[in-house]
């Protein structure tokens, strides 16, 4: 569950699946409600409050590509796993996967060495942790 993998991510980590849920939601150009609110509900699930949810936005948004890479990389593959599907479950949100969404989750996945799973198998992990 995801208040198990909480517990094993320091805030630059967190804030790593941050930077990479919002370069997800803005893939298509746009930022849909449908899409941020599974970004939300992710951070309220982690314990973060509006407060310390504010300044994780604002550490994401400041935090490099680069950065959000090496943090993401050395997660074990069962973390790795879970943020692949939680990128899904964003992309899926508003009923509609662009195909810059799509490409944006298959950058994050390679880059970070994420394990290779389908769409599917991705999302299903999320859904039932």
């Amino acid at each position: 569950p995801l208040n198990l993998i909480i517990m094993r991510l320091t805030v630059k980590q967190l804030t790593a699946v941050l930077k990479a849920g919002l370069i997800v939601t803005n893939a298509d150009g746009e930022t849909k409600k449908e899409e941020m609110e599974i970004v939300v509900r992710e951070l309220v699930s982690f314990g973060i409050n509006q407060e310390q949810g504010s300044q994780l936005y604002d550490a994401a948004v400041a935090m490099s590509t680069e950065d959000m890479v090496d943090q993401l990389k050395g997660l074990s593959n069962d973390d790795k796993k879970y943020i692949s599907g939680y990128l899904i479950a964003i992309s899926v949100a508003d009923g509609d996967v662009a195909d810059n969404e799509a490409k944006a989750w298959a950058a994050i996945c390679n880059l970070c060495e994420f394990p290779n799973v389908s769409v599917e198998d991705a999302y299903n992990y999320w859904k039932n942790n």
